[in-house]
């Protein structure tokens, strides 16, 4: 793979403004070295291990020019998650006829994310978490797209539960403001001291239960002031005095949530 590695890399020099040789070189001398020896060690043919790790360093290469592929440890890449722990531990598992599939899966996957909203790819990555394997992505991809994009069973009624979400933890300076659902289950929470700021100063929260953080929404959406589902704000401020000092609620069909005026929780409502 020696010459196949000079090459690809002398082509992205000339192709991609954002090559990063340092990281092309930390990818080659750890996962692509951890992806041989594990295919090796499945006994896999020499003709289709060497064609498995070509079309991987092609990806990888590819990612890495166009941006998506950075070290997990950075930033939120499902490329570098992929390319750095899933297809390197876990290729060998997959039946050998299926492996070259997987391997596009993750590769189509990865992109797709990349062109969706943040909190979609944050979300995901949450899910995914340290334990996954490849074998998981399908069953995950399934499971994100009901639980936050597709409408829960259950709706909203009179009476209803609620759990405090500390935005806080996320970002100790933040004030929650304004606020609006961007799905069923997601709802972008504005920072009411940074609202004309030009990142936008948004968290994202995903009210499941537990609920999720999702970080940074990058939202610049204006949305003001909202009293959205007042029976239920009162509701819950009767049933918890700490939800009492209601600035804003926002709600739909199936969450609502409130933000306060002296906390930097997030009051989020489910159906109870």
């Amino acid at each position: 793979m020696t010459d196949l590695v000079a090459e690809l890399e002398q082509r992205a020099r000339r192709r991609y403004v954002r090559w990063d040789p340092a990281l092309w070189g930390r990818l080659v001398d750890g996962p692509a070295r951890e992806l041989a020896s594990s295919l090796r060690s499945a006994g896999t043919a020499d003709a289709a291990a060497q064609g498995l790790l070509e079309s991987y360093l092609r990806l990888a290469c590819e990612g890495i020019g166009l941006g998506y592929l950075f070290p997990p440890e950075v930033g939120e890449s499902f490329l570098g998650e992929a390319f750095f722990r899933l297809v390197p531990k876990g290729l060998a598992a997959v039946a050998p006829e299926a492996r070259a599939q997987a391997l596009a899966d993750c590769w189509n996957l990865g992109e797709n994310l990349e062109h969706a909203p943040g909190w979609w790819r944050r979300m995901f990555l949450r899910l995914l978490g340290d334990g996954s394997s490849l074998g998981h992505l399908s069953a995950l991809v399934e499971r994100a797209s009901r639980e936050a994009l597709g409408e829960p069973k259950a709706r909203l009624e009179h009476r209803a539960a609620h759990l405090f979400v500390d935005l806080g933890a996320e970002d100790r300076r933040f004030l929650p403001g304004a606020l609006h659902f961007v799905a069923p289950t997601v709802a972008c929470v504005h920072d009411r001291r940074r609202e004309g700021a030009p990142s936008g100063w948004t968290l994202g929260a995903w009210l499941v239960d537990p609920p999720v953080v999702l970080g940074p929404m990058g939202c610049t959406a204006e949305v003001g002031a909202s009293s959205d589902r007042l029976d239920l704000v009162d509701a819950v401020a009767k049933k918890d005095p700490r939800a009492g000092d209601a600035l804003n609620s926002a709600a739909n069909d199936w969450r609502a949530a409130i933000t306060l005026e002296t906390s930097q929780f997030l009051v989020a409502i489910y159906p109870g």
